[in-house]
């Protein structure tokens, strides 16, 4: 490898060589940090004084030569000529002055015959008897063919002061500084290996190394190795190469930098130069010294390691006993000096040993710390290693809690072998009562009834008591059973209506989130404003944390099946992105999870499939524990609904919890499964889950038709098995069970009612079950809606009007990926009037879109022009709105103009989204 930067500085020791060969002795001090290619500089120049002629005596000093007389002097005379005579004689005096003097005459005698180099290589190394000799040479240089060159490490002088001195006030002393490679430097030396890459890696290089020559040699080997550059982007591994040039330039810089080093290594991005010092038992002032050192030989920078490849190298070089004696010094140091808690903790768990009572607190807080920052990682490295030394069977239970809170934002299999140890914990009486219902949750959730019963027995028997948090905890608990697990509270006709008195209270949401749901789902009205207000509420005071995450769950339901699912969605899309940001797996599943449930109300498929489809993802169906029910429930009927049964079968295969059909999350699936047999004609089956999920909602008062409409979904059956009459009583039932008529449940309602009735009650049923489901932002209920009525309309004979009605259900079916209902080939109709022979060509049609109705069109526009989509004849429409029917025309001129359409079937779908109930 060719001498890189050092022209300049051969040139200088040239020059000295030539006016040594007129008689004019000269002395070179050449410094540098070590590996700074002192010793290739020297042996250039020694070829050069070969090629010129010159007598070169060379030698290299060691660490062990300080303590061995001579030895310096032994090296250099071994170099002369046999006619100098044995080296014996010269130094064969018990008198090291006499030696001295000897040698120094030798050499002076010897430059008489032809110039003489002397080359000393880490003279700082020297022994003191050889530089006393050489001191009298110095003395005697200027009129001599001398020319002395000595070669030191920067900052190593101090082991010989006064030769220094004495060095330095010589008028025919040189100075030569070897500084470290610039970037061009580093630069050239790569190119000389890796040529074309040479550009790519020479930056990375020099930020690495600093300049080191041995470091970068080292960067090149191991490019050379393995095809990789340490450092490099993509490139994480520590070369072997690298590793060791690391360790021998702090060796052969000495024991000081090397135990420097080591300490920063520790500390890392803690490790400032008190601290340091502190951690090594050192003076400041004697380490900012090393730490200068180490910053000229490349290993540093502003305090802290080059790279982290750099300090790995370090690390990894530490004697296991040391570096657990450093990181236990270290924990106590940033303890007692207020160093943050996951900086101590780090330090504990390196150190592999707690010696101190106050470390298990430290590693818990820590863990708490990275939990709340959304790094579970570190948080669960730290409660690991808390229970490895915790001996305390309360302290153990209390970490084992905090292990199983962490791991389920991630994993919430993998936390399922905590539960039996917790559970023996709460046994031994080792659990309070928050954290035994948090065990409670868990155990109900993965379906493990048997311990859940016997804690749900021992949570049922603690007495009120004056302090509200236990008082919040159980009652969260038993409004949690009411609505998700009905099955395990006989008890259900307790109130919880105190809990909405102060819903914004941060202290009791979770148990008001429960109860609210609880309502929501216990009324067969589906709720009222109440219910939807102080889940807005909840939702608007609550933060997105690991505590406040069943709150949140519970009140987005609650706005679901209060049949609000645009606010329900705009809530659950922020929440959504939140979470994703915060990377917390479970959080975003959960959140999915919802907004597929959202997204298959609004109707639209491929959404409600995608989401589901991601929260399975992100936890595994045996993660999902007995919840798994509403995910795949939700799964199962988006995928029914397009018609991808292949896709159903599959999930249908899905080993589903045995437990979960005791929860309120089977009747979900149950729902969905009834579906899929509805459309592939397994009737009975069909109305068996059907009637299965009513036989449990009754049971358990969750009787809601905004949740599960069991009855109309019965009554679908029914008019395929052609029993109209249990058909039309069931539907009658679930309408009186409905509050609002104008809600979308209503509104399903209304169109299974059709089928039941004549042709000219059915056309009348129909359109009003399409105002309402227009209103409602439903798209699938709303198309098989309008389907049924295009088909009333030509049972009437009117054709027209039903290719109209069919043409924009076919719109709206494309557009929620309702490929079964696109297609009569793969359509199955759920009753007889769904139209079977539209044409899917004039589904298709495409929409002038270069407007938007909501936007160009006044309310009342909008109003007339959503009458006239459904088919309504003018004076109808002038009936129904309380107009003219001169009115309705001039209104209809006005949105044929604005939209730029020619005839009512062109109108654009969209008007269905965004006009009120136009009976108003």
């Amino acid at each position: 490898m060719a001498l890189v930067e050092r022209e300049h500085d051969l040139k200088l020791l040239s020059n000295l060589l030539t006016a040594t060969f007129k008689g004019h002795g000269k002395i070179a001090l050449v410094s540098g940090a070590v590996a700074s290619g002192k010793t290739e500089l020297l042996r250039s120049f020694a070829d050069q004084c070969a090629d010129e002629g010159a007598l070169l005596l060379n030698a290299t000093a060691t660490r062990a030569d300080r303590t061995m007389p001579f030895a310096v002097l032994r090296q250099l005379l071994d170099c002369l000529p046999a006619h100098a005579g044995p080296v014996a004689e010269i130094i064969g005096s018990d008198v090291a002055s006499e030696i001295s003097r000897t040698a120094a005459a030798t050499l002076l005698e010897l430059s008489e015959r032809a110039p003489l180099v002397v080359v000393v290589d880490d003279v700082h190394h020297a022994d003191e008897p050889s530089m006393d000799c050489v001191m009298r040479l110095v003395n005697r240089l200027r009129s001599s063919r001398i020319l002395l060159v000595l070669a030191e490490s920067s900052g190593e002088w101090s082991v010989h002061p006064a030769f220094r001195i004495e060095l330095v006030r010589q008028t025919q002393f040189h100075r030569v500084r070897l500084a470290p490679l610039t970037a061009d430097g580093v630069s050239e030396m790569c190119s000389q290996h890796l040529g074309q890459d040479a550009a790519h890696h020479a930056p990375e290089a020099h930020r690495m190394t600093g300049g080191n020559r041995l470091l970068v040699r080292a960067l090149i080997e191991d490019h050379a190795e393995s095809g990789e550059m340490p450092g490099q982007a993509g490139c994480s591994s520590l070369g072997e190469s690298f590793r060791q040039a690391v360790l021998t330039c702090l060796r052969r810089s000495g024991p000081d930098e090397l135990e420097a080093a080591r300490g920063l290594a520790v500390l890392d991005a803690t490790g400032s130069t008190h601290r340091i010092a502190e951690l090594l038992d050192r003076s400041p002032e004697a380490l900012r010294r090393v730490l200068q050192s180490l910053q000229t030989l490349g290993i540093i920078h502003d305090g802290r390691f080059r790279h982290r490849l750099t300090r790995a190298a370090v690390y990894d070089d530490l004697p296991p006993q040391m570096l657990a004696d450093l990181h236990t010094r270290a924990a106590q140091l940033l303890s007692d000096g207020g160093g943050s808690v996951t900086d101590v903790a780090d330090h504990l768990v390196a150190a592999k040993h707690v010696g101190a009572d106050w470390a298990i607190a430290v590693l818990q807080r820590a863990a708490e710390e990275s939990l709340a920052a959304d790094d579970e990682e570190p948080a669960i490295r730290y409660i690991e290693f808390a229970l490895s030394v915790c001996t305390g069977e309360r302290q153990r239970a209390l970490l084992r809690v905090l292990l199983v809170q962490i791991k389920w934002r991630s994993d919430p299999e993998g936390a399922v072998r905590h539960l039996t140890p917790l559970f023996q914990a709460q046994r031994e009486g080792h659990l309070d009562v928050e954290q035994t219902a948090y065990l409670l949750r868990l155990l109900m959730w993965h379906g493990r009834i048997p311990e859940a019963r016997e804690l749900i027995t021992q949570l049922s028997r603690i007495t009120p008591s004056v302090n509200e948090a236990p008082n919040a905890v159980l009652t969260g608990v038993h409004n949690l059973l009411r609505h998700a697990y009905p099955q395990f509270i006989p008890d259900r006709s307790g109130e919880s209506d105190h809990l909405f008195d102060n819903a914004t209270t941060p202290p009791g949401q979770q148990a008001q989130a429960s109860a609210v749901l609880s309502s929501v789902l216990g009324q067969a009205t589906g709720g009222d404003e109440r219910c939807v207000r102080v889940a807005e509420q909840i939702l608007q005071s609550s933060q997105l944390s690991d505590t406040m995450l069943e709150s949140v769950c519970s009140a987005l339901q609650t706005l679901i099946y209060a049949e609000q699912p645009l606010l329900a969605g705009r809530w659950c899309d922020a929440l959504l992105t939140e979470a994703g940001s915060r990377g917390v797996v479970t959080w975003e599943a959960a959140l999915s999870a919802l907004r597929a449930e959202i997204a298959l109300r609004e109707g639209d498929l491929v959404q409600a499939e995608r989401y589901a489809l991601k929260a399975l993802t992100m936890i595994g169906v045996a993660g999902w524990g007995v919840a798994v029910g509403a995910t795949l429930g939700t799964l199962l009927e988006a995928v029914t609904a397009r018609g991808d049964f292949e896709s159903a079968r599959k999930y249908l295969r899905e080993t589903v919890p045995e437990a979960m059909f005791q929860t309120r999350y089977g009747l979900t699936y149950l729902r969905a499964r009834g579906h899929y047999y509805l459309a592939t004609d397994r009737l009975q089956a069909a109305l068996a889950d059907f009637s299965y999920c009513g036989e449990l909602m009754r049971t358990w008062q969750l009787d809601s038709p905004t949740f599960v409409p069991w009855r109309t979904d019965a009554a679908q059956v029914l008019l395929r098995l052609g029993d109209h009459e249990r058909a039309r009583a069931l539907t009658k039932e679930q309408m009186a069970h409905i509050g609002s008529r104008a809600s979308r449940t209503y509104g399903a309602s209304l169109r299974v009612l059709a089928g039941t009735a004549s042709h000219r009650g059915r056309l009348s049923l129909l359109k009003e079950s399409v105002e309402i489901l227009q209103a409602s932002g439903d798209r699938l209920t709303l198309t098989q809606a309008l389907f049924d009525l295009s088909c009333a309309h030509e049972g009437m004979g009117e054709f027209g009007k039903a290719q109209m009605i069919s043409r924009r259900a076919g719109r709206l079916a494309k557009e929620g990926g309702m490929q079964r209902m696109q297609d009569p080939a793969l359509a199955r109709p759920e009753e007889p009037m769904m139209l079977h022979h539209a044409q899917t060509d004039s589904w298709s049609r495409p929409v002038d879109e270069t407007a938007s109705a909501a936007d160009v069109l006044t309310l009342s526009e909008r109003r007339v022009a959503a009458l006239a989509s459904l088919g309504y004849t003018n004076r109808e429409i002038s009936c129904k709105l309380h107009i003219t029917v001169s009115t309705v025309e001039q209104h209809l001129t006005k949105v044929f103009r604005k939209l730029r359409v020619k005839r009512r079937t062109d109108l654009p779908v969209e008007l269905e989204y965004h006009v009120a109930n136009p009976a108003c």
